[in-house]
């Protein structure tokens, strides 16, 4: 199924992309929203600090996955706490984005050597690479007030060492 959500917001972005804009209607971001796309690319690397924070809506929430993960701006911080321990080197690039309106779709890298506690894994010593995507929704105050972020969690699970077994049938 998350291999299907993955899928599906790769073809929307491909989609969004390749779509022609109207020309007698302006379909470019401000650059109030492009300054906090910008902002925004910049505070991932720096999460400890909660620099994301000043651009995020009191009413923020974050699905992971088509699940809804966070619902306010306290949530985001534990949650983001939960991979700041597991993975205290990690660090986001990101290869290209779209900002169309009040929107933006950033495909991005995280990558980390998991030497902490992650949620309730041990720390394993194992470096991880995961490629996801981030669609951002702004509102009328230039703060983003959703993310849905898609990336596939049992790759970076078998990063970790776990392993997928075949469901018992009888």
């Amino acid at each position: 199924m998350r291999i299907i959500t993955t899928t599906y917001a790769l073809m929307l972005l491909l989609m969004v992309s390749c779509t022609q804009p109207n020309k007698t209607t302006k379909n470019k971001a401000t650059p109030i929203i492009e300054a906090q796309v910008s902002s925004y690319l910049v505070a991932q690397n720096s999460i400890g600090k909660n620099r994301v924070d000043t651009l995020l809506s009191e009413s923020f929430i974050r699905n992971m996955n088509g699940i809804q993960m966070v619902s306010n701006i306290s949530e985001h911080k534990a949650n983001m706490h939960i991979f700041l321990n597991g993975f205290p080197d990690m660090n986001f690039t990101f290869p290209s984005q779209l900002i169309k309106d009040n929107e933006a779709y950033i495909v991005w890298i995280f990558t980390g050597t998991h030497t902490g506690i992650f949620g309730e894994i041990n720390a394993t010593g194992k470096k991880v690479k995961i490629n996801g995507i981030s669609h951002l929704y702004f509102d009328k105050e230039d703060k983003i007030y959703r993310e849905d972020v898609f990336y596939n969690e049992l790759d970076l699970l078998q990063q970790l060492g776990f392993t997928l077994n075949p469901p018992i049938t009888e």
